[in-house]
């Protein structure tokens, strides 16, 4: 049975999902499953109420377990750099989604 996408990759298409998988796998600065993270994290960011306080308030700590927002978004800016035209123009269209939401 094949595997479920998870919700934060929902409408991407399978080149992008192969893109994807061939950058994490070749590059040193990424790991699989991070980029996703990193949707997540901005998705989560974007969407919440809350985020204009985390900012003004500078919450985010150094624990590790809860990423920073702003360096996933540069993260994912880097990433879509990265791919071949058609997978970035992919992923832009849903970080300016996102990026309408914040």
């Amino acid at each position: 049975m094949p595997r479920r996408r998870p919700d934060v990759l929902k409408g991407f298409s399978s080149r992008f999902l192969g893109d994807l998988d061939r950058l994490e796998r070749t590059r040193n600065y990424l790991w699989p499953g991070e980029v996703m993270r990193a949707l997540e994290a901005w998705l989560r960011y974007a969407d919440s109420p809350a985020r204009r306080f985390w900012l003004d308030d500078n919450l985010v700590d150094d624990c590790g377990c809860c990423p920073d927002p702003v360096e996933q978004r540069q993260l994912l800016e880097h990433v879509a750099c990265a791919l071949p035209r058609k997978s970035a123009r992919e992923l832009r269209r849903r970080l300016d989604e996102l990026d309408d939401l914040y």
